[in-house]
């Protein structure tokens, strides 16, 4: 299992690359697990960061967790057409 990772207050074009290569040491076979409590903002390339990671769970047969989203993240990703990284999942 991976451990949690915190997402930055901001997950923009500055935060973006590291959250990004944080990732990649993650674990292929277990679920990604992220905590969106403290993110309050969404950019394009934090966005496309989380939709890539959302893909190579779902390549992997593994799920990308997003814990604690808060309501403005939330509806940018919304906005962004990605609620499918704003639907909580049920972890088993």
């Amino acid at each position: 299992m991976n451990d949690v990772i915190p997402l930055p207050v901001r997950l923009d074009a500055a935060t973006a690359p590291l959250l990004a290569a944080e990732l990649l040491t993650c674990d292929p076979h277990a679920d990604m697990r992220l905590d969106a409590g403290e993110t309050v903002h969404i950019g394009a390339l934090g966005a496309q960061v989380l939709a890539s990671a959302r893909q190579t769970t779902v390549a992997n047969g593994t799920t990308l967790i997003i814990a604690n989203l808060q309501p403005r993240a939330s509806q940018q990703l919304t906005l962004m057409g990605l609620t499918e990284l704003t639907t909580p999942k049920e972890v088993t």
